[in-house]
């Protein structure tokens, strides 16, 4: 319980920052902000180190795993911010958490796990439950809807590494290499966008978030971009400690307050009213991944046990 209050709670903390930042996206660049958030966040991670755990280091044990990480998470948090920047925001929260259907997946096509038909057919059902999110406005954003799912397949890879690298580091080691990662990224992206080595000419909203020369912020909007960085700090944190110190499958579930977080904030904030549709949607979506997890459990309590059957036999 305690990893999934903690996972809970650090959800929160980023659906504060999807308002800010799609409050922002029709005025500053994405990776600006991102660059701004990063070092405020790297500052207060080191300043809590050294003041509360000096053992704790600021390099993981495992730099190129850690490198990768924060790059699929910079990817996907990108992906995200460019979607939310041209859809309502609980639409692109719906998609991002197709997560576990492709966590499903790409275990039985890319690792050869076994996986049976009851759980093809819980993805099946939930990728339909897509469908019928996107489709009944008739507005398709293609660019928009492929960008929130890039972001859900790159959040899995994230939430999988993560889960590998709790035995080697501290959770504030993880949060801060993150950090480090996504500074950098979004500092070289801006670099190579000012250098006109990407050139990217479009008014879509996503793109335009994307490509958007850096300004000088008003002091009140300089003044968030500051928050974000104090919030994220925590944000990061509390996600890297969930997964370090409970079972990803045990807390993923508490994952989906996320989407009552984006319903709420789109409805208070850009009137976003989610339709009949969207909700049953949705409530197909997370029944699907829950069935998934709830299988996923079934079934490691059974090898469980095979294995203390085995263990008695032999010891018998």
């Amino acid at each position: 319980m305690q990893g999934a209050i903690v996972l809970v709670f650090g959800l929160f903390l980023f659906s504060i920052q999807d308002i800010i930042i799609k409050f922002f996206s029709d005025q500053y660049s994405v990776l600006q902000i991102v660059f701004i958030r990063g070092l405020v966040s790297m500052a207060v991670i080191a300043l809590v180190i050294r003041l509360f755990w000096p053992g704790v280091a600021f390099i993981s044990r495992r730099p190129l795993t850690s490198t990768a990480r924060g790059l699929f998470g910079f990817s996907s948090y990108l992906a995200y911010y460019l979607a939310v920047a041209a859809m309502p925001l609980a639409e692109v929260v719906a998609i991002v958490f197709t997560m576990p259907l492709f966590v499903t997946a790409m275990s039985a096509l890319v690792l050869g796990e076994k996986v049976g038909i009851r759980r093809w057919s819980a993805v099946f059902v939930g990728f339909l439950g897509v469908v019928i999110i996107l489709s009944p406005t008739g507005e398709f954003n293609t660019l928009a809807v492929t960008l929130a799912f890039a972001a859900s397949i790159t959040y899995a890879i994230q939430t999988t590494i993560t889960r590998f690298l709790s035995s080697h580091d501290w959770p504030l080691t993880l949060a801060f290499n993150s950090i480090l990662v996504f500074t950098c990224a979004s500092g070289a992206l801006s670099l190579l966008l000012l250098g006109g080595v990407i050139n990217v000419t479009s008014e879509h909203a996503s793109l335009a978030f994307f490509s958007r020369e850096w300004v000088m912020p008003e002091i009140p909007h300089l003044a968030l971009m500051i928050f974000l960085g104090v919030n994220g700090a925590a944000g990061f944190y509390c996600l890297s400690r969930a997964y370090c110190s409970s079972e990803a499958s045990a807390i993923a579930p508490f994952e989906y307050s996320y989407i009552i977080w984006a319903i709420v904030f789109g409805y208070l904030f850009w009137n976003e009213v989610p339709g009949m549709t969207t909700i049953i949607g949705v409530l197909i979506l997370v029944s699907s991944s829950l069935y998934i997890w709830y299988r996923e459990r079934q079934l490691q309590r059974q090898q469980h046990q095979l294995q203390q059957t085995e263990l008695v036999g032999q010891s018998g």
